[in-house]
């Protein structure tokens, strides 16, 4: 009795008949089976069809029916004879002149469409900071010895690798091809924002945001890693230990005096100028104008860009105490040497002429 239920299961399932209900104890009892037996009933299923479909009633044969529907069409519409209608060699050149524009206009249609990679780069040589712009519009400014890789392709890849030195990004907003720049293993992302990637030492890169927003992570894990920034906050990054610190705006402003005298007690002994730093008050005596503006953004934390050789090699004698605001310190500083100034965003632009530097 089991025997027969099986088959007519068998059956059933040969046939695309059987209820889905009955395939779990179906295919259990089919994997107990004896592989022979099993073989044997298939057969008989598929010889037991087979004979069926020969006991079927033929099919009339088609082709006498489809003359006899034709005879009766062509009794009272008889057909007309084909005409032969001779093509000039003059219409198959115009034909063929035509088949080649259109074969032409679409060629150059998908080549032009097509993205095109480009791999560009950028190195400063100079001993003071300037700016380039990048195929994608995005600007960046590039400290002394800067040095970055970019790629772009138009279909939405915007690669930076920054190789050395510190570096300022102002994005051009895309928001179908993030902007992404990694240093050392560590990736920033961007759409269209203003920020820094600024290396510390060997093994310390500090990120700062200046405008709009980032995410900072390592270049092989995933989202949850990642840190966000918002405007005024920084992350240092520690490349040996793999480890990310963040600094809120609060936190960086109470923090501000210590890191202003930390950054200037290391940056003036390097300069070759007579600068003094002592109670929150910087003296210079003689110094060249390109000297006076790496203190100047030590002591305001800012990016100065000078397009003017002339004035970054002059000289400024005078003191500057860190209380008295940035605005008014240029404004002095403009009036002495016959320049223009702008500040936004933490980048201050000094220009005295229409001459920019090109990026070596």
């Amino acid at each position: 009795m089991k025997e027969q239920a099986f088959k007519d299961q068998l059956l059933a399932y040969i046939h695309n008949r059987l209820d889905a209900q009955y395939y779990e104890s179906f295919f259990n009892e089919m994997a107990e089976m004896d592989t022979a037996t099993l073989e044997l009933w298939i057969a008989e299923v598929l010889d037991q069809d087979e004979g069926q479909a020969l006991e079927q009633i033929a099919l009339p044969d088609l082709n006498i029916v489809h003359q006899k529907v034709l005879d009766d069409i062509y009794a009272i519409d008889p057909p007309k004879p084909a005409l032969i209608r001779r093509i000039s060699p003059w219409t198959w050149a115009s034909c063929a002149a035509v088949l080649l524009c259109v074969l032409s206009v679409l060629f150059l249609k998908n080549f032009s469409t097509s993205p095109q990679e480009q791999i560009t780069w950028y190195e400063n040589k100079n001993a003071y900071t300037v700016y380039a712009k990048l195929p994608d519009s995005t600007t960046v400014i590039l400290y002394p010895h800067a040095k970055i890789r970019f790629e772009y392709n138009g279909r939405g890849q915007r690669d930076v690798q920054q190789v050395q030195g510190r570096v300022v990004y102002k994005v051009h907003k895309n928001k179908n091809a993030p902007f992404q720049v990694n240093y050392k293993g560590y990736l920033t992302t961007a759409l269209g924002t203003i920020f820094s990637v600024d290396p510390k030492d060997a093994d310390h890169v500090l990120i700062k945001l200046m405008e709009g927003k980032i995410s900072v992570g390592p270049f092989t894990r995933d989202s949850r890693s990642l840190i966000y920034l918002k405007p005024k906050e920084e992350v240092l990054v520690n490349l040996n230990l793999q480890q990310m610190i963040k600094f809120s705006e609060p936190e960086l402003t109470k923090s501000h005096p210590a890191r202003v005298d930390k950054e200037l007690k290391k940056l003036i002994p390097n300069l070759t100028a007579n600068v003094e730093w002592s109670n929150q008050s910087v003296k210079f005596n003689q110094t060249k104008n390109v000297q006076l503006l790496k203190v100047i953004e030590s002591l305001y934390d800012v990016s100065v860009i000078c397009d003017s050789p002339d004035l970054l090699n002059s000289s400024f004698t005078g003191s500057l105490n860190s209380k008295e605001s940035l605005t008014n310190f240029l404004t002095s500083f403009c009036q002495l040497n016959g320049c223009t100034f702008q500040v936004n965003n933490g980048i201050v632009n000094i220009s005295n002429s229409g001459r920019k530097e090109d990026v070596q």
